[in-house]
């Protein structure tokens, strides 16, 4: 019989396979040259300082326009429409959800429209606006309904985005579980 080629050139008799009990440890990652950010931030990056800054300044410029908007009335024959108050007021609650949602927190849509609706409130307590609510006769004017609409209405603005910002977070929330 003629030795074969194909086995091993040493005898493995009376020798034990070498056994791994423990799986080769994985080299380290790389470490960073740079040291990672302490802020919170949210899914798109915003911290709670960019975001409470936003709600603020959302809650200043929604103030500002809704009050220039809010005094158009729009005329359909002879009945008045409050236009300018309704336009204002989705402009308020547009700009408090995109707020909330953006930062990715309720609160900052709360935020946004306590901010609309303090600043509202201060100007119209000030002794130099034109308030024509407290008109007396027997005629409402329409910009005085306007003026309530967007006075009174704003608060429930506030409230809708709130809520709105909740059930969009809650299912995005839901999503991102499964």
């Amino acid at each position: 019989m003629q030795p074969s080629d194909a086995g091993p050139s040493v005898s493995l008799e009376g020798r034990h396979p070498q056994v791994t009990l423990h799986p080769p440890v994985p080299a380290k990652p790389p470490r960073r040259s740079w040291k990672p950010s302490r802020r919170r931030t949210g899914v798109f990056g915003v911290s709670r300082w960019e975001g409470t800054g936003a709600s603020v300044a959302g809650g200043l410029l929604a103030a500002v326009l809704g009050t220039a908007l809010h005094g158009h009335v729009a005329y359909v024959g002879s009945t008045a429409v409050p236009a300018g108050a309704v336009a204002a007021l989705l402009l308020a609650g547009a700009v408090s959800v995109w707020c909330g949602l953006w930062a990715r927190n309720i609160l900052a849509a709360a935020l946004c429209g306590g901010t609309a609706y303090v600043v509202v409130a201060l100007i119209a307590s000030s002794p130099k606006t034109l308030i024509l609510t407290g008109t007396t006769g027997g005629t409402i004017l329409p910009v005085a309904v306007a003026g309530n609409m967007w006075l009174f209405g704003l608060a429930v603005a506030s409230v809708l985005s709130v809520a709105v910002c909740a059930v969009v977070l809650r299912r995005s929330a839901r999503a991102d579980t499964r």
